[in-house]
């Protein structure tokens, strides 16, 4: 098997990396073995693990992003957008 070099870098070999939709993939096949209420649970641990995983910066684009916005909307909670912090000025 070949020897490629990965995202991060590494030597390593020809498989590629998994992507959002794989791990998607994943949930659906753990919902289809168990039940339906095991996929919303890992999309659920997924996107927590992703939140963790943010920075500061990166929360707030997701807090703004008009999607969802849109989502929490739909679901009786309006959010307001927060300013861009990584736009604010950090002097007097």
């Amino acid at each position: 098997m070949a020897e490629t070099e990965n995202a991060n870098g590494n030597e390593g070999s020809s498989e590629r990396e998994c992507g959002l939709d794989d791990y998607l993939d994943f949930a659906r096949g753990h919902g289809q073995t168990s039940d339906t209420r095991q996929w919303i649970n890992d999309l659920e641990d997924m996107l927590r693990i992703a939140w963790d995983l943010m920075t500061p910066e990166q929360r707030a684009a997701f807090r703004q992003h008009a999607d969802i916005l849109a989502l929490a909307e739909a679901a009786g909670q309006p959010l307001i957008a927060q300013p861009d912090v990584s736009a604010e000025d950090d002097g007097p």
